[in-house]
């Protein structure tokens, strides 16, 4: 028997589909970052040099350009190429926060959430656990948030994925919001000359 909240979630996804374009308008992320190195900060460590993988604890902060990953312990892989992966866990308040900067503007693409998951090479952010991610005045909530700053590919579901994709069981399923403020307003305001007193 189908899952009901599959149907939700594929909803959610097309929702997406359409209304990506407003959410990630200008919301690339700043692309010199590609070409910066990747600096890590944390308490303890420990390296496993054969399989290329670094397990960080307390207060890890790993940065890459205007990109900020900040969490209590992360799992750092590379690559024979030299690209990374990241598993992150915990922080501040029990949740990872990311922040970068937007492509072409000083606003930043800030998120939160328990778990995340980031690949340098596909260049995308999965947030895993009571997710927000914000891009200026709009936001999405839920409970999975993926995020691929090359192809502007957005999703946002109400329970987490399992590794084929599925929505796992025994999820929260709490139905996902996306705010878009009305940047219409703001655009015509902008354009309208002050009024003039005598």
């Amino acid at each position: 028997m189908r899952n009901p909240t599959e149907g939700i979630c594929r909803c959610v996804e097309l929702i997406l589909v359409v209304i990506g374009p407003l959410l990630a308008a200008n919301a690339h992320a700043e692309q010199a970052d590609r070409k910066k190195q990747t600096d890590i900060v944390f308490d303890v460590a420990t390296v496993d040099q054969s399989k290329r993988v670094r397990t960080l604890e307390g207060n890890v902060v790993l940065t890459k350009g205007t990109m900020r990953f900040a969490a209590e312990r992360m799992i750092v892989n590379e690559d024979e190429a030299g690209y990374v992966t990241a598993q992150a866990f915990g922080g501040p308040n029990g949740q990872v926060a990311f922040r970068q900067k937007r492509e072409g503007s000083n606003e930043l693409m800030e998120g939160v959430s328990d778990r995340a998951e980031y690949d340098e090479k596909a260049d995308t952010l999965k947030l895993l656990s009571r997710a927000r991610l914000k891009s200026g005045g709009d936001e999405l909530k839920g409970e999975y948030i993926y995020y691929n700053s090359v192809t502007e590919v957005m999703q946002v579901r109400n329970a987490i994925p399992d590794a084929k994709g599925s929505v796992a069981t025994g999820g929260s399923f709490n139905r996902p919001t996306i705010t878009i403020q009305p940047k219409l307003l703001d655009e015509k305001s902008k354009q309208s000359p002050p009024a003039k007193t005598n």
